[in-house]
Parts: C-alpha cells; sequence; structure tokens
C-alpha cells in the first residue's frame, strides 16, 4: 500500500495543476484599433481589463500575452507602456509581452506605368508604408503551446483576425475551450464569431476606462 500510494501521488498532482486559471492573450494593435473606434476621448487600463476577466471568469489568469510591433529604437512612452503591461499586479497588467518588427515596403509605379519610385509631389520623398510581421504567428503558436502545457478551459481574446478562425475553432470544438473575444463587432472576423462569445468595448467602457 504505501508503494502504490507514492506512485499514485505524483499523477494527481500533475493532473490536478495541469489546468491553471485562465487565458488572456492580447494582439496590441487590434486592441487600440477597436478601441479607438468604439470609445471617444477614453483610454483604458490593461489592469482594469485583467481585473474585468477575472471577475468574469470566476478565477484567476494563469498565462497572459500582449503581442504587438514596436518601432526600432522604441520611443520612452512606448518603452514605459510595455514596462507597466509586464509588471506584475498591482503595478502592471502581468502580461508577457513579445514584441515583433515592423517591415517597410518603398512602393513604386507598375510597369505598365513607367516604372519607378512613386514621389511625392513636393518633397520627393519616396512612399512607404510599414506593416506588421509575425504578429499573427507569435500569437497563435504561444496560444497553442499554452494551452498544450496548462490545459485551461477559459481564454480571453482580445483579437479578432479571421487568421486565428482555425486555432479558436479547434480549441472550442476538439478541446472543449469557452472562447471570449473582446473588442468591436466591425472588427471581428465572421469566421471566428460562431465560435465565440462577444463582449464589446463599448459595453465594459466604464470598468476597463482611465
Amino acid at each position: 500500500m504505501p508503494i502504490n500510494a507514492r506512485r499514485l501521488g505524483p499523477r494527481n498532482t500533475m493532473a490536478t495543476t495541469k489546468q491553471q486559471g485562465v487565458a488572456w492573450f492580447v494582439d496590441g494593435a487590434y486592441a487600440l484599433s477597436a478601441w479607438n473606434g468604439s470609445v471617444s476621448g477614453a483610454k483604458f487600463d490593461y489592469l482594469k481589463l485583467r481585473q474585468y476577466i477575472e471577475e468574469d471568469a470566476g478565477e484567476r489568469i494563469g498565462d497572459a500575452y500582449y503581442f504587438n510591433c514596436d518601432s526600432d529604437p522604441p520611443t520612452i512612452a512606448q518603452t514605459g507602456f510595455n514596462k507597466f503591461l509586464s509588471s506584475a499586479p498591482p503595478k502592471g497588467a502581468g502580461l508577457r509581452v513579445k514584441l515583433y518588427w515592423l517591415q517597410s515596403k518603398a512602393h513604386e509605379w507598375p510597369a505598365a506605368a513607367g516604372g519607378g519610385p512613386i514621389l511625392h509631389p513636393v518633397t520627393g520623398e519616396q512612399y512607404t508604408t510599414k506593416s506588421q510581421k509575425g504578429v499573427d504567428v507569435g500569437l497563435a503558436f504561444n496560444l497553442m503551446r499554452s494551452h498544450a502545457k496548462r490545459g485551461w478551459k477559459k481564454l480571453y481574446l482580445v483579437a479578432g483576425d479571421g487568421d486565428f478562425h482555425e486555432v479558436v475553432q479547434y480549441l472550442v470544438e476538439n478541446e472543449g475551450v469557452e472562447v471570449t473575444v473582446i473588442g468591436a463587432h466591425f472588427s471581428i472576423s465572421g469566421e471566428i464569431a460562431p465560435y465565440v462569445r462577444v463582449v464589446e468595448f463599448k459595453e465594459i467602457e466604464e470598468v476597463i476606462s482611465r
């Protein structure tokens, strides 16, 4: 009996510690865009959002990640914001911050239009745009890795891109995860919508704004 008890002990411990709280994943660019498109004149507080999620879920948050792109070098304001995000509550939001890169693209006229760089008519500077790279892949990868390790059953996702629909569909249909998307209806993909509960920023503005 003592031998069996010792053998069973670790197994029971592993079974009970695999599921740790709820998960919270944030696409920073999406959060900013959805908030600004829903609320006028106020800013939202990530610590207050964390507190709202824990109250709504009835559980503590386990894994929490924030994904975004940053300028190179980052601004002082951005560095301070990222420090707040990564600091443990109550001094910060307790998020693991993962930053990716912005890719610049210099635009040119198509060959049929004569080719050559597209220049500003006054300054003569070439027209360039910047796009984020790696955020969607990084979020999806870390999301699945977190679930495989923690086995959580509730996910709060501040992201609405259709690129995540297969991940969300798998978690809901195969793993029984309850997914709540926090954002704005106009920015949530129709591919994700059937699988999730939606909480609009506008509905919780008073709770999470500062």
